[in-house]
């Protein structure tokens, strides 16, 4: 059971982002969100130098005091127990004279507003949630709640793996069962707009355990047989050279990026089971009027651009570097970047490196990986992703280049599928007393 820790601090009027609460130890990001009584905050543990949420019960604000916060702290407790992807992991409940606050672990993820402006399909939405609603099921059995339905559009968030989740814990005595079912059909319907009703477990579901059934049967049922879809059109002739350049895209890579990358937002659902683009692999065909022999091979297909469904900074030493700028390296737009901060010392000085996490649609085989940036001589190296709580050394370099100024290629020799993979700078650019890298944009092509 996780103890409540006593912390004593003044009494503020206001909390901007900046803010140290805590004694010290938490530095507040971004504000998420905010209900009566309870604001949601992404925020930094100074102390164990990992992002976390904070669910702060704000009893100068409203008219719930201390033993308001003590009976969230009471009702929370039950959630420390929940093992499940859909719920975050309660670190710690913090209790001050003017902040309490149920801490949690940070997944990096999106709104389910941002996640749904992919247009994710039904298979996709069921996908999504239905982990979230077998969490709800085994917590209301325990006669606990999930405590999502007081703000639903703030506490639930779509991670980079596609599974919705409850991001902020913490449990108000307002909180019901009828509540959870509301918030999680609520979650349904903004993941979902236009989906008529009938097609999700929307009205019909009047327990968790009801709704998890249905959308499990939607997840288990064998997807229907997909339509030939047309080739696309080659990108250009140097592309479908086994060797490839990107410098070479022309006016995909060089002045219309946008067009090359969706928007970060506009792709997420691709995580949850969809995808705004779905290029397939072309046929091989003779060029020539000759018939092709046996042992002539064939051209080798074009390149297909891959839209990225979200990035995170990855900083497994010290604090992520500018943590809420990660989407402008995959942003479709060159006159935007995420950059490391500025460091008097190369790594492995100080940190051993930083990097971006960068989601990837399920179980995508990549040929390259290119990258914009004006930072020539940083090296890069192109991983894969980190398990849950991992180290560096748990992933694989897969591709690894020095940057060049400008649009740098960067092969990669796996060619098994990946669902995301790690941008990890392991030398800055720049020069005694100035090392700092710029990530312009980040391109992926299969």
């Amino acid at each position: 059971m996780h103890s409540v820790t006593d912390v004593h601090e003044p009494q503020r009027a206001a909390r901007p982002a900046g803010s140290l609460l805590g004694g010290g130890r938490y530095r507040l990001l971004r504000r998420c969100g905010v209900t009566t009584g309870l604001e949601f905050w992404h925020a930094m543990d100074r102390a164990l130098d990992r992002e976390v949420a904070l669910t702060i019960i704000d009893g100068g604000a409203t008219q719930h005091g201390r033993s308001s916060g003590n009976e969230v702290f009471a009702r929370t407790t039950a959630l420390c127990q929940v093992h499940s992807p859909a719920v975050a992991h309660i670190l710690d409940m913090v209790d001050g004279d003017s902040f309490s606050a149920v801490v949690a672990e940070w997944v990096p993820s999106v709104s389910l507003e941002e996640a749904a402006s992919g247009s994710p399909s039904i298979l996709g939405v069921a996908r999504a949630v239905v982990e979230l609603a077998d969490a709800m099921q085994k917590v209301h059995e325990s006669d606990a709640v999930l405590a999502i339905g007081d703000t639903p559009r703030v506490r639930v968030r779509v991670s980079l793996g596609g599974t919705a989740y409850v991001a902020f814990p913490g449990t108000p005595a307002c909180s019901d069962h009828d509540g959870d079912l509301r918030g999680l059909r609520h979650a349904i319907r903004t993941l979902a707009p236009g989906v008529a009703s009938p097609d999700l477990p929307l009205a019909g579901g009047t327990t968790a355990g009801a709704m998890a059934t249905a959308l499990r049967r939607i997840v288990d049922q064998p997807p229907p047989p997909e339509a030939p879809a047309p080739a696309p059109a080659p990108i250009s002739e140097e592309q479908s050279a086994a060797r490839w350049d990107p410098r070479q895209l022309g006016p995909i890579a060089l002045t219309g990026i946008a067009a090359l990358a969706v928007a970060m937002f506009g792709a997420i659902g691709w995580l949850i089971g969809t995808s705004l683009a779905d290029p397939p692999v072309s046929e091989a065909v003779a060029t020539s009027g000759e018939p092709a022999g046996d042992d002539v091979a064939p051209p080798p297909r074009p390149l297909v651009p891959v839209a990225p469904g979200g990035s995170a900074v990855y900083s497994p030493q010290q604090y992520p570097d500018n943590a809420l700028a990660s989407g402008l390296a995959i942003d479709g737009k060159l006159e935007t970047a995420w950059s490391t901060d500025t460091y008097m010392q190369q790594f492995p000085q100080f940190k051993n490196g930083v990097g971006l996490t960068v989601a990837l649609p399920p179980d995508t085989t990549l040929r390259g990986v290119w990258i914009a940036s004006p930072s020539a001589g940083a090296r890069i190296e192109i991983r894969t992703v980190p398990p849950v709580g991992g180290v560096l050394e748990e992933t694989a370099v897969l591709g690894a280049a020095t940057l060049q100024s400008g649009v740098t290629p960067i092969a990669l020799a796996d060619s098994a599928p990946h669902s995301g993979l790690t941008v990890w700078i392991s030398a800055q650019a720049g020069s005694e007393g100035s090392y700092r890298t710029e990530l312009s944009e980040i391109g992926f092509l299969n």
